[in-house]
C-alpha cells in the first residue's frame, strides 16, 4: 500500500501544480480564474477576486505540502504518517469545497466554465464532477494506504514506478477535457437541401 500512496500523492501533486501554475502564470490568467467563478453560486460576487487569489493559494500550499508527504513516505521518516494525513485531510477538505461548488453551477444551470487547468473554455458538466470524484478517491484511498502500512523506507525501483505512474494518472485526469472531446463525436449539424438557402 505504500507504494499505491506514493502514487497518488505524485498524481495529486501533478494536478494541483497544474492547475496552480495556470493560474499563477499571468495577471490575466489570474483575473480569467476570478471571473469564471462569477456564476457559482457559492461564491459571492464581490469576492470572487479574494476567492480565487486564496483557492490558487490554498492550490500552491497543497502542492508543496503533497511534496514533502511522498518524499516523507518513501524515506519512511517518522513524520511521514502525521504529515501525509494532515496534508491529505486539507486536500480532501479543498476538493470537497470545489465538487461543491461544480455541483451547484451544474445543477443550476448557470452556465459557469471550467478554468481549473487555463482558459475558461468547456461549460462545467457531470465529467467535471467525475474528475473530482476521482480526484477525492484518489485522497481517500491515499490516506487509508498510509494508515494502514508500517513507516519504512521504499526501494529505488518501486519509487520509481510509483512516481512515474502516479505523474501519468495526474497527466491524464488534467486532459481529461481532451480526451472525452477526442472520443465523443462532435454533434451533428443539420442536413440543408439542395437549393435551400442555409441563411433559412
Amino acid at each position: 500500500m505504500s507504494y499505491l500512496s506514493l502514487g497518488l500523492l505524485a498524481a495529486l501533486c501533478c494536478v494541483f501544480a497544474a492547475s496552480a501554475w495556470s493560474k499563477l502564470r499571468s495577471r490575466a490568467a489570474q483575473q480569467a480564474f476570478a471571473e469564471s467563478l462569477r456564476p457559482v453560486p457559492l461564491v459571492p460576487s464581490g469576492h470572487v477576486t479574494g476567492v480565487a487569489m486564496a483557492a490558487t493559494a490554498a492550490e500552491a500550499g497543497l502542492v508543496l505540502g503533497l511534496g514533502a508527504a511522498a518524499v516523507a513516505v518513501t524515506g519512511g521518516w517518522p513524520p511521514a504518517w502525521p504529515l501525509a494525513m494532515t496534508v491529505l485531510a486539507l486536500t480532501g477538505a479543498l476538493l470537497a469545497v470545489f465538487t461543491t461548488g461544480v455541483a451547484l453551477a451544474v445543477r443550476r444551470g448557470t452556465g459557469a466554465r471550467c478554468a481549473c487547468f487555463g482558459a475558461a473554455e468547456r461549460p462545467l458538466s457531470a465529467r467535471h464532477l467525475v474528475r473530482n470524484g476521482l480526484l477525492l478517491a484518489a485522497t481517500g484511498t491515499a490516506a487509508l494506504g498510509i494508515a494502514m502500512t508500517r513507516t519504512q523506507p521504499l526501494d529505488l525501483a518501486g519509487t520509481a514506478v510509483a512516481l512515474t505512474t502516479g505523474a501519468v494518472c495526474g497527466l491524464l485526469v488534467i486532459r481529461l477535457d481532451d480526451l472525452v472531446d477526442l472520443f465523443t463525436p462532435p454533434p451533428a449539424r443539420p442536413s440543408v437541401r439542395p437549393g435551400q438557402d442555409r441563411r433559412g
